[in-house]
């Protein structure tokens, strides 16, 4: 595959419009009250904050061990830390899709950049500290890694990919599927055996033989029956297509598999397609359509523990972005300077103007926050506030917010016999084996606790041992928060 030198002008324009994402993240981030995410963001921080001195978290595949791994430095500097983290992998991941870009010679490779950084879907979650971020870095490195056909490398990063993110499985199985086609067994077997060596790794720090599968929580999710989430509409992703991918992105993505699917005429008569097209039919759309399908299922069967969170797709933005330059670049192979001036044109204000609509974001010269606040916050301080004047404080806290062990200093994981705090999902409720701490508080809220202890009024109501102290109700009774001790 013979490669063109770029133009100049293309990569000063990926810098111009990767450094604008950068200001407009800055300025999401100086408005947000709180990190995209909400509970998950402060979850996966708590991971990273406190894994040097509990290292079995660097294991925990709630935590995601690679996240986890690379975030626990920038953790260090509190919340804070992993958006520079987050702010970085989106910017660098954006490079990189540009250099890809540029290595399947598509034309104004920059426009890569561009429909990267400015899908809702990443432009909204990139202040948080959740695990999407890195991953679509990751994809974005290891996608410019098999454009440059340095195969090794990418196989050795797409083993880790389980490790970063359970759908990580999904893209290690389309890239084994690419390496057999294109007949590279060299990289086939580091690509096997990575993933089956750090299988083996966690399989020995945890001392479980089948860690990757009885540790995994959606996994467990699914085993255990325990968390009864629901499910939705198979087409439920595809309804919510302004919010993941905005209106350019959702075409051009849409238009470029059905021409790549005219790709199967090529095989037919036996013809080679350019490398672009193959390594857009062979790769990125059965990557972003199997990831995209297994998810759609999952949320209609109502399976392992899912909730619709639409942010999933984040990790897959690199793949849109590519199929949307896909269609970009034979729009521009039309000699005609007035319509590729008024296609960029138009790309760029719905990119722009998508990646705030999408998220309901208000634009930084409007007043309002661009992450509200957790909703039940009032009542929860209040809740706290009762606790202190009730002489609870110094009691032990079991809760379902994460957000206030960030609050309060609280270690989610410390010895039990020691700890001050626990989740509610720790209360057992079989009769007679309850061990939680007598004259423990537990601070049950009706959003957080009910779906993801999952513990609701009537069941923690059931538990005889524990007394209903106080009632602290919200506009919307999904936000009430309630007081109860342990008295026996």
């Amino acid at each position: 595959m013979k490669f063109q030198r770029p133009k100049v002008q293309n990569t000063a324009v990926a810098l111009l419009f990767i450094f604008q994402a950068i200001i407009l993240e800055l300025l999401f981030w100086w408005k947000a009250d709180w990190p995209a995410g909400g509970q998950d963001s402060w979850n996966h921080y708590l991971y990273a904050r406190f894994a040097p001195s509990h290292p079995e978290l660097f294991a925990d595949q709630w935590g995601k061990p690679f996240f986890t791994l690379i975030a626990s430095p920038f953790a260090q500097f509190g919340i804070e830390g992993i958006y520079i983290l987050n702010i970085l992998c989106m910017a660098f991941g954006a490079w990189f899709l540009y250099l890809t870009a540029r290595r399947l010679n598509f034309k104004m490779p920059w426009l890569a950049p561009v429909f990267f950084l400015f899908q809702p879907v990443v432009f909204g979650n990139v202040i948080s500290a959740l695990t999407e971020p890195l991953n679509a870095f990751v994809l974005c490195l290891a996608l410019y890694w098999l454009a440059s056909l340095r195969y090794v490398p990418a196989a050795i990063l797409v083993a880790l990919f389980p490790f970063f993110r359970s759908e990580g499985i999904i893209i290690w199985a389309v890239v084994f599927v690419f390496f057999i086609i294109r007949s590279e067994w060299k990289p086939l077997i580091w690509l096997f055996s990575g993933t089956f060596l750090l299988s083996i790794a966690g399989a020995f720090i945890s001392g479980d033989a089948f860690w990757i599968l009885t540790h995994n929580p959606y996994f467990k999710a699914e085993i255990d029956n325990r968390f009864q989430i629901g499910h939705g509409d198979f087409l439920h992703y595809l309804h919510a297509q302004r919010q993941i991918w905005g209106i350019a992105v959702s075409v051009f993505s849409a238009l470029a598999i059905l021409l790549l699917l005219a790709h199967v005429v090529y095989l037919l008569k036996r013809k080679t397609p350019e490398e672009k097209s193959r390594f857009c039919f062979w790769l990125v759309a059965p990557m972003f359509t199997v990831f995209f399908l297994a998810h759609s299922w999952i949320w209609y069967k109502g399976s392992f523990g899912t909730h619709g969170l639409l942010r999933v797709f984040l990790l897959t933005a690199p793949l849109t972005a590519l199929l949307s330059q896909y269609i970009a670049d034979k729009i521009l192979s039309v000699d005609v300077k007035i319509i590729k001036r008024l296609f960029i044109g138009v790309v760029i204000v719905l990119m722009l103007s998508g990646a705030y609509a999408g998220n309901k974001t208000p634009f930084p010269w409007q007043p309002h926050p661009s992450v509200a606040a957790f909703p039940g916050e009032p009542q929860l301080d209040r809740a706290l506030v009762y606790i202190e004047k009730q002489g609870l404080k110094n009691k032990v806290l079991v809760h379902q917010l994460p957000s206030l062990n960030v609050q309060l200093g609280l270690v989610p994981w410390a010895k039990p016999e020691v700890a001050q705090t626990f989740y509610i999902w720790s209360i057992d409720k079989r009769p007679g084996q309850d061990w939680m701490p007598d004259s423990c508080v537990v601070l049950w809220d009706n959003f957080h606790a009910r779906r993801d202890a999952p513990m609701t009024l009537d069941d923690m109501r059931k538990l005889s041992q524990y007394k209903e102290l106080a009632y602290f109700p919200a506009r919307d009774s999904i936000y009430d928060v309630r007081v109860f001790i342990k008295s026996q």
